[in-house]
């Protein structure tokens, strides 16, 4: 019976001393004390720039040459690159084909070659599709060209082309229908504010180096976001 008692006596003595050493991790598991004033944390990471108007790249993949080409990769060669009315875009060559493409409207495609029949040389820009947006990599209506047709924002560097652009044109055939204005869009870091200019037809802008830019210096391979508001 006293070996009982004893037994029983050590035993409650054991559990309270492992209750008094549990103590420290019972409070360790509490709310986490709020940071000193000396306390270091991470920085947080400012907006990406462009957040406003660019979005992710999504690779536009178009038709060429009877191949798929990644545009926002590469144009493989080719000049001109031409939205569709279905979203699909295709490339081409020469000017003959991208405006006899059968893809096209039949009423673009007419009013496209009639155009290109009467151009004289100095008027490169009449090689533009009716009724389209187009884009040059250089002055005075040369080099490689996008065409839009479609409304809303198009994030250039899908397309290969952010901070390409040199001069563009707009000539619209079917005015009660087609006619509107763009807007072009410089993404910026933060804190900065995206730059944006309108654009509004129907003339060209044969020279964005003639453009006068938000703070100074001119809009000449500095488009990032180029939007078509019908």
């Amino acid at each position: 019976m006293r070996r009982s008692l004893a037994s029983a006596l050590l035993a409650t003595a054991s559990a309270g001393a492992l209750l008094l050493g549990a103590g420290p991790v019972a409070h360790a598991e509490g709310p986490t004390p709020e940071p000193s004033a000396t306390t270091t944390q991470e920085p947080t990471a400012e907006p990406t720039a462009g957040s406003s108007t660019a979005d992710p790249v999504k690779p536009v993949i178009a038709e060429y040459d009877g191949r798929k080409v990644n545009l926002a990769k590469s144009w493989e060669g080719a000049n001109i690159c031409t939205e569709l009315p279905g979203g699909e875009f295709h490339c081409y060559d020469t000017d003959a084909e991208s405006l006899a493409d059968p893809a096209l409207p039949a009423k673009v495609r007419k009013d496209s070659l009639k155009a290109a029949k009467l151009a004289a040389a100095s008027d490169p820009h009449d090689t533009c599709t009716s009724d389209y947006w187009c884009l040059y990599a250089d002055p005075n209506y040369k080099g490689r060209r996008l065409q839009f047709s479609s409304d809303g924002k198009k994030n250039l560097a899908d397309y290969g082309f952010r901070d390409q652009v040199s001069s563009a044109f707009y000539w619209v055939a079917r005015w009660p229908l087609n006619y509107g204005y763009a807007t072009i869009w410089d993404s910026r870091s933060w804190p900065l504010h995206d730059r944006q200019r309108d654009l509004v037809p129907p003339h060209g802008w044969a020279n964005f180096k003639n453009m006068d830019y938000p703070g100074g210096g001119d809009w000449n391979d500095k488009v990032d976001v180029f939007e078509v508001k019908r």
